[in-house]
């Protein structure tokens, strides 16, 4: 019985990673690709190798 708990835990496991790593992506926001570009290239200007 107790090997019958196991195996159906970690069936359980696995399913929800599964579950977890393809849920659909949440729709994209043109605002925050402008504000993430806007910072990747200030922070590359800021850190640039002299």
């Amino acid at each position: 019985m107790a090997v019958i708990g196991i195996v159906v835990f970690c069936g359980a496991l696995v399913g929800l990673f599964a579950w977890l790593l393809n849920r659909p992506e949440r729709p994209k926001d043109p605002e925050e690709d402008r504000e993430q570009e806007e910072y990747l290239t200030e922070w590359s200007k800021k850190h640039k190798r002299r």
